[in-house]
């Protein structure tokens, strides 16, 4: 992959949870506005907030992942000690990789379901499938991402502090 495009892909997930994100602030703070100071609700601003927020969500699990940012429970890595670590660690990430699979399977199943029923939202009338589809898109990416980090610590040395240093850094 070109430098140039490895770096678009690289930072793709990041841009689109910020984008999300972003824009979720400034409508839900026009919704504010509008309803305490000049009296009047927006109908669109809640439900817009909202799949924005959706957006943001799997695409930030996305970018969680690259940064390796997620929550894990390590007890079982302590518990064994270094020499297990990287089992363990490959294992868990294995395990992330399949249920990412899963939701990317069920979800794209998801978005063609509502592509051939024709749904829509209530307040914006835009087509559903573009809310359900961050799920696959968002998984999706985190599979990925998940699988960069498996490669990165399978090409590691097997000692303690090179795993530390790989799942700190990001592949």
């Amino acid at each position: 992959m070109p430098g140039k495009l490895k770096l678009a892909f690289k930072r793709l997930d990041m841009f689109f949870s910020v984008l999300s994100l972003g824009g979720m602030c400034i409508i839900i703070s026009m919704q504010v506005f509008n309803r305490y100071v000049l009296g009047h609700s927006l109908d669109w601003s809640e439900e817009l907030g909202r799949y924005l927020f959706i957006w943001a969500v799997y695409m930030g699990c996305s970018y969680a992942m690259q940064e390796d940012r997620h929550l894990e429970v390590t007890i079982l890595r302590y518990l064994f000690g270094p020499k297990a670590e990287k089992a363990l660690t490959v294992v868990a990430y294995s395990l992330t990789t399949v249920f990412c699979v899963i939701c990317v399977y069920f979800g794209v199943q998801m978005f063609f379901f509502l592509a051939e029923t024709g749904q829509v939202t209530p307040a914006l009338q835009m087509k559903i499938y573009w809310v359900y589809l961050s799920i696959p898109v968002g998984m999706g990416l985190m599979a990925i991402r998940t699988v960069e980090r498996i490669i990165g610590i399978l090409k590691s040395r097997d000692d303690h502090d090179t795993l530390s240093k790989v799942l700190s850094q990001g592949v």
